[in-house]
């Protein structure tokens, strides 16, 4: 079923060249309540991220504009509303990104009519509620918003499809045959992880050392949408496990920030821990290296740890990274140790200069020819 809710969401989704933005409209789910506007007082980011966490799926409905939501033009958006727990956000953007925290995630465009955008939220939302049961679907309705900062966008061949290109790494039938390597490549060279050793997971109370995988890697490519995810199979003994690693992309600007982790009856998403500082980013067309530092994800109790790690998505069919951006700043440890030595040693010569500077020599001497000096003493 849940294949066929996947299969669902990327027959549904088409192409646009858009970030989200708000206002938000947000239903369906008993802790949006949590979310509700109060004077002086904002939803902080662990509210909103309690709430894409817990929830089974999110169903995210983008409208043509960003103006203010009229229900006089949704009629059957606004009777489904009535019926259920929601929260209107004015904001301009959400605290979080749900993206970073549920698997489960369908982005719908609403390029009709108001009347067709109207029928279209009712039956998506349905569809989803079919699979994952009442209160367990997470409702969004957001508008769309032009980004002219964006680097670089991708240009379709001719007679390709956007949609349909984008999704067939996703649904292609994937082969057994696997290998030992550290280098995962996608299918057509748009993206690629590079390690130097074996991924390392732990959860429930399992530890594996991830040293084969499948060859056919895929990458599900919705740089359009403002996100992607490299895909990869591991063999664990006969089973599979599967690791999906979220990109997202705001202006020009892609981010590694969770890894989608799935095997037997367990499926969770890990994020990143050490906070912004440590987030894998660069521009689209740069890679991001780092060496000094692991990069753990981690949901409190099950971890991922990747060691001396270099990655880059969309790659557009490159055979090799672009320029780095590397975790290692301009400033490193034994630079600013040579700097404090450095600027310990000119304090001690600036010091003695002045010493020598301060030192008062005599001015008269005794001679032949002149008086004999004399020196008043006391006693």
């Amino acid at each position: 079923m849940q294949i066929i809710f996947i299969l669902f969401a990327l027959l549904l989704i088409s192409c646009t060249q858009a970030n989200l933005s708000g206002p938000y409209l947000l239903w369906g789910n008993e802790k949006v309540i949590n979310l509700q506007p109060r004077a002086l007082i904002e939803a902080n980011e662990n509210d909103f991220a309690d709430l894409f966490r817990d929830v089974k799926a999110i169903v995210v409905f983008v409208r043509n504009n960003t103006k203010r939501l009229d229900g006089k033009l949704y009629p059957k958006f606004q009777e489904l509303v009535n019926h259920n727990a929601w929260t209107y956000l004015p904001q301009r953007s959400l605290a979080v990104d749900p993206f970073d925290y549920n698997a489960n995630i369908e982005v719908i465009n609403l390029s009709g009519s108001y009347e067709e955008s109207d029928s279209e939220i009712i039956s998506g939302y349905a569809d989803a509620l079919a699979i994952y049961g009442d209160g367990e679907v997470l409702g969004i309705l957001a508008g769309r918003e032009e980004d002219a900062h964006f680097l670089s966008k991708r240009e379709a061949k001719e007679g390709e499809s956007l949609t349909d290109e984008s999704h067939t790494t996703t649904v292609q039938p994937l082969t057994d045959e696997t290998e030992e390597t550290f280098i995962y490549v996608a299918d057509g060279r748009k993206a690629i992880l590079y390690l130097t050793s074996a991924p390392e997971l732990n959860i429930s109370r399992e530890s594996f050392v991830l040293k084969e995988h499948n060859k056919a890697v895929t990458f599900d490519d919705q740089k359009a949408k403002g996100y992607g995810r490299l895909n990869i199979i591991f063999k664990v003994g006969d089973e599979k496990l599967f690791l999906r690693f979220n990109f997202t992309l705001k202006r020009g600007t892609w981010y590694m920030k969770a890894v989608e982790v799935e095997h037997r009856d367990y499926k969770d998403v890990l994020r990143l821990k050490g906070g912004e500082y440590n987030i894998p980013s660069a521009p689209v067309g740069f890679s991001y290296r780092c060496s000094s530092r692991s990069l753990v994800f981690t949901n409190g109790t099950d971890i991922l740890v990747l060691k001396d790690y270099q990655v880059q998505p969309w790659l557009n069919g490159l055979n090799k990274f672009g320029d780095v951006y590397d975790c290692v700043g301009f400033t490193t440890a034994p630079i600013w140790a040579g700097i404090v030595v450095t600027i310990l040693l000119c304090t001690i010569l600036t010091i003695g200069l002045l010493a020598i500077l301060d030192i008062k020599t005599p001015n008269r001497f005794e001679s032949s020819r002149s008086k004999q000096l004399t020196f008043a003493v006391q006693d």
